[in-house]
């Protein structure tokens, strides 16, 4: 909790958002550096809600008020390289450590080098953009630490939207971002890559590496509990004998232990199962003919109505009806196959306008009758959205149909 100690200064004239941090996220006054940190879900939350009550940029300003000396003495490593060209590729070999969730590399165009960051997932949630925009500014702070001396970016480029309080960022930056990109940059003039480091030391940094690499092991890519259970149901070939005792067999551990591991990341085998059996049941109502009985038996339903009564909790509506509006639309199969894939499953569920201007260029274009909310509703149901939005969007159909009467 030492990282959001400065937010104490920060809002100090705000008590009632400190009693919210407090009383929600588990805000606490400590001493020291301290070691205890965030799961990344709660950070992602804290931005959001902190985004929300007016303080959208407080990530970049928690990230430049960072002590660099901590972090398993990264900062002192990179300070240990020849120039700051080869502590940019200790950053990109130490990527997958650093930046677990996403990307990071070094782009040489010309006169200028540029560094960018993109996330894995999630890249239109809110939260994770903002963690990211917060590591663009620990990345400034970063080289400008390894120099020795402030560096000033030639540009910057964020995911994150515009806010009214765009001028913050410019004052930490020391220059305009420019926001609604599609990737996180920051710019420089090539040839400060040629800059000698005043901390270097080649005996220091080889018996630097070797520590480092023992303290930040290399993470990864889908190490979490979550994604292997994900990958592990998804590769079933009979998903009807699916058991969290199973999995656990599958991972080595017990059934204790894989809950816990899942609970950690805000997950359950029960919300992993049941995600992984919509998708399947999507699959075979839209590209296979098998009986609804059948695929009931196959994703490990007692029978038809057990299936049909989940189906309406991830649609909003019965196997036969979400069947019979696929082979409508798409009466050809290949056709119906590459609409569905070409989806852009990104889109924030809750917003209509949004699916609705999908719906209007999916290609290939459906037939004439299946247009508007109806197939945005469709759509919907094919990106993985919560029933709520569905029913929401089937709504809309129903309203806009009643106004067409009238």
């Amino acid at each position: 909790m030492a990282h959001l100690q400065p937010l104490y200064a920060r809002l100090a004239d705000r008590p009632a958002l400190l009693a919210k941090l407090q009383a929600q996220w588990g805000l606490r006054s400590v001493t020291g550096q301290g070691k205890d940190l965030m799961a990344t879900s709660a950070l992602l939350e804290l931005l959001e809600m902190l985004h929300a009550e007016g303080e959208p940029h407080v990530g970049a300003w928690l990230a430049l008020q960072s002590d660099l000396s901590t972090g398993h003495g990264i900062a002192y490593y990179l300070r240990s390289c020849t120039t700051l060209e080869a502590a940019l590729h200790e950053i990109v070999r130490l990527r997958s450590r650093l930046l677990p969730d996403g990307e990071f590399g070094m782009h040489k165009d010309g006169q200028q080098l540029r560094l960018v960051m993109r996330p894995h997932y999630q890249t239109q949630r809110l939260g994770r953009q903002l963690r990211y925009e917060a590591g663009v500014a620990w990345l400034i702070c970063l080289l400008s630490h390894c120099v020795a001396r402030p560096l000033r970016p030639q540009a910057i480029e964020l995911m994150t939207p515009a806010t009214p309080q765009a001028e913050q960022l410019e004052a930490l930056f020391g220059v305009m971002p420019r926001f609604g990109m599609d990737e996180f940059a920051v710019c420089y003039p090539a040839e400060m890559l040629g800059l000698p480091l005043p901390g270097s030391n080649p005996a220091l940094l080889a018996a630097l590496r070797t520590s480092l690499d023992y303290l930040v092991p290399p993470v990864r890519h889908g190490v979490s509990a979550t994604e292997r259970l994900r990958q592990w149901l998804g590769a079933l070939t009979d998903p009807s004998r699916a058991s969290q005792a199973s999995a656990a067999r599958a991972f080595n551990c017990g059934t204790s232990s894989l809950r816990r591991r899942l609970s950690g990341e805000g997950s359950s085998f029960s919300a992993l199962l049941q995600a992984d059996r919509r998708a399947r049941a999507l699959r075979c109502l839209a590209y296979d003919e098998e009986g609804i009985d059948v695929i009931a038996r196959r994703l490990g339903y007692a029978d038809r109505t057990t299936l049909e009564r989940a189906f309406l909790g991830w649609f909003g509506c019965r196997p036969a009806q979400l069947r019979g509006e696929l082979v409508a639309a798409w009466p050809d199969m290949a056709q119906r196959r590459a609409a569905l894939e070409s989806i852009d499953t990104t889109l924030p569920c809750d917003d209509m306008e949004a699916w609705l201007a999908a719906a209007a260029t999916v290609e290939p274009r459906p037939q004439a009758n299946m247009h508007g909310p109806r197939l945005a509703a469709l759509l919907l149901c094919a990106a993985g959205a919560p029933a709520a939005s569905i029913r929401q969007m089937r709504m809309g159909m129903g309203m806009g149909m009643a106004s067409e009467a009238l």
